[in-house]
């Protein structure tokens, strides 16, 4: 039942000699001039654990109160004051690239035309409730920082009923919630983009519930950046969530076509130092293998990489390990769904960033000469005056020098 494939033979061993290589530090060369790069990683969240949606047993006629409820914690968690937060974090940063997750669109729609007549199975709401995009942006602009949209892909899209218990002005008792779900890049207003790409994964966990089959579709977006006359490929992604072998199995192939794309994006258009950020839903002491239901056909039980083992054996390296500083197991994920918690829960690091040379200058080991990387809004005085925090995960920044010539 758990054979080892060749493939997997060939990841381990692949992970075997990444784990044996030093830390890329080395000493300065004189010949060699320094780019400094700033970034930063946040997943917004959209303020609601949409897993109640998967729970077991609810019968089809408890939608609209389940969809009420989650409406409801999105309200609680408001994503205006936590918006505020987040932009007082990044405006101490002033990074180059921001790569945004969980970034959510709200629409609603009163009435209800989908236990209604007509019945429209599509998503259709136009009402927005709340942009998150539009106000991060605002948020930010509010702290002089002038941000821009590089790059963005559409994920999920989804459109349930909702009881109306209060939730909006409307005098009917069923009302339409529309969900759309975005990664984002964001470029500081002096930031040349030279390349744009959103695209989703092929593959994508399909979810079954009371209300039918959901497909969580999942994305990642790639800007070419210029910064002080020199260009970086920045890499925004958003990686399915672990916990069982059937989305472990989707995570894994989400993890090794991101790979694949980057490796041909190389070969199309040059060769840049690349620097992925995201939500990769994989901590480093998760180990390097999980139980899986192997592709393609995910029906056969076996063992898969983890995310961050397939990136490390595709010779990304993962900043935090090199970062300059004292030790901190850089925990990002997770507060509470609500974010009321008094003292913080993160005990997972997930959210990353990811380095790597030009493939032709591979065997270079001193390309990056410096990182400075620390998590954000972790801490008590990062709560909004409600108590809640800016998200269920913490962003991380990372600032770092590279040894590259112009």
């Amino acid at each position: 039942m758990n054979r080892k494939r060749p493939f997997l033979a060939t990841a381990v061993f692949m992970i075997g000699l990444l784990a044996m290589q030093t830390p890329l530090a080395g000493p300065k060369d004189p010949q060699a001039q320094a780019g400094r790069l700033g970034v930063v990683t946040q997943n917004l969240y959209v303020g609601a654990n949409l897993f109640k949606l998967v729970q077991p047993g609810i019968p089809p006629e408890d939608i609209p109160l389940v969809v009420a409820e989650i409406f409801g914690d999105i309200q609680v968690t408001d994503f205006q004051q936590r918006a505020v937060k987040i932009a007082e974090l990044i405006a101490k940063k002033r990074p180059h690239l921001i790569g945004l997750q969980e970034v959510s669109l709200l629409r609603t729609q009163c009435p209800d035309d989908i236990v209604l007549p007509p019945n429209v199975s599509e998503p259709n709401a136009t009402e927005v409730y709340a942009d998150y995009l539009q106000i991060l942006l605002d948020a930010l602009a509010a702290r002089g920082m002038d941000y821009e949209v590089a790059a963005q892909v559409e994920n999920a899209d989804v459109e349930l009923p909702a009881a109306n218990l209060g939730l909006l002005d409307c005098p009917y008792p069923l009302i339409d919630v529309r969900l759309t779900d975005y990664d984002v890049t964001l470029r500081r207003s002096d930031v040349e983009v030279t390349l744009a790409i959103g695209a989703n994964y092929q593959a994508n966990l399909p979810v079954p519930t009371a209300a039918g089959t959901i497909e969580f579709t999942r994305g990642y977006t790639v800007v070419d950046a210029m910064v002080k006359h020199r260009r970086y490929r920045f890499v925004n992604t958003h990686l399915e969530v672990s916990g069982n072998p059937f989305a472990n199995a989707f995570q894994y192939v989400q993890s090794l076509e991101l790979t694949a794309t980057l490796d041909a994006l190389a070969v199309t258009f040059g060769d840049p130092t690349l620097v992925v950020v995201g939500d990769f839903n994989s901590d480093p002491m998760d180990g390097p293998l999980v139980d899986c239901m192997l592709p393609p056909t995910f029906d056969t039980p076996g063992l898969c990489p983890t995310p961050y083992s397939v990136m490390s054996a595709n010779g990304y390296i993962d900043a935090w390990t090199i970062r300059n500083g004292a030790y901190d197991p850089g925990y990002t994920c997770c507060q509470s769904d609500l974010l009321m918690n008094p003292e913080s829960w993160l005990d997972e690091r997930i959210d990353q960033v990811w380095l790597r040379p030009p493939m032709a200058g591979a065997s270079d080991p001193y390309f990056v000469r410096a990182v400075h990387a620390e998590v954000l809004g972790d801490r008590q005085k990062d709560r909004t005056a409600d108590g809640l925090w800016p998200s269920d995960h913490a962003g991380v920044s990372a600032e770092m020098t590279f040894r590259q010539g112009k």
